[in-house]
């Protein structure tokens, strides 16, 4: 007898009885961790191709290599206002950040970028930021945390400023 002549399990199809198959293993035997977080990984560096936007000053630490807080991770509790400045990808944006009652308000404007698709990436998420024609924009009741702007340069080129801790 042909395998293909073979009647189906209790009147399920074959399509049906190898959904069922594979919803029962995903949900007992999901991946393991390990290929989850490649997974993301693999996610987050879809476009290493991209410019990167240095942080080239911070105001919270005059006369500091602002490389070192960034490599270091050290973060001082959000407090006042200050401006952080970014270059690289034939971009330049000047940021200042305000801090009210725990929340954060950026302040700033891009020079060398189109007005669309940009956002402000978070732990908690992405944002879209409106930019206007001069390039300027607002975005209010930001969490303090590692923050960081991805946007188009005027040629199309993807340019994303270094996370910084805010």
């Amino acid at each position: 007898m042909n395998h293909d002549d073979e009647p189906a399990i209790a009147g399920i199809s074959d399509e049906a009885l190898l959904a069922d198959l594979r919803r029962v293993v995903s949900t007992v035997d999901g991946p393991p961790d390990s290929v989850v977080a490649a997974g993301r990984a693999a996610f987050l560096a879809r476009d290493l191709d991209g410019e990167l936007a240095v942080l080239t000053a911070d105001s919270r630490f005059p006369g500091e290599d602002p490389y070192d807080r960034v490599r270091a991770g050290t973060a001082e509790p959000a407090q006042g206002r200050w401006l952080l400045s970014f270059s690289g990808g034939g971009v330049q944006v000047d940021m200042e950040v305000e801090e009210h009652q725990g929340r954060l308000r950026l302040i700033g404007q891009l020079l060398g970028s189109s007005e669309r698709d940009c956002f402000l990436e978070s732990v908690r998420g992405r944002r879209p930021i409106e930019v206007d024609e001069l390039g300027r924009f607002i975005v209010a009741d930001v969490f303090p945390g590692p923050v960081r702007l991805r946007c188009q340069s005027a040629d199309g080129r993807v340019v994303t400023t270094a996370w910084v801790a805010v």
